[in-house]
Formats: structure tokens, sequence, C-alpha cells
């Protein structure tokens, strides 16, 4: 997917939408959900952070 949509998900906008999605996931895993998915979560959002740039 992420090959596909490369021109959107490269994008500063496409990482952002990345990140919420990755962190509203994350939040229901406090409450028993996606638990299985945290590490993986964890890890890509970890992988965006190391590759942002200010503006």
């Amino acid at each position: 997917m992420r090959r596909q949509f490369a021109s959107v998900f490269g994008s500063a906008e496409g990482r952002f939408a990345e990140l919420v999605v990755i962190a509203e996931l994350l939040q229901s895993t406090t409450r028993g959900g996606h638990l299985t998915l945290a590490p993986a979560l964890h890890r890509r959002a970890a992988e965006l952070a190391a590759g942002y740039q200010a503006p």
C-alpha cells in the first residue's frame, strides 16, 4: 500500500495522517484493542519520528 500511494505517504501531510492513525490505534490498546499490533505500531511511529524534518 505504501508503494502504491508513495506520493501521499511520502508527503508531510501523509506522514502526519499516519501518525494520527497510529496514535488512535495505540490509544485503543489501553482499552484492550489491537494489542497484537502495538509493537509494530510503536516501531512505525519511531520510524516516522526519526525521519521528521522541522519546516
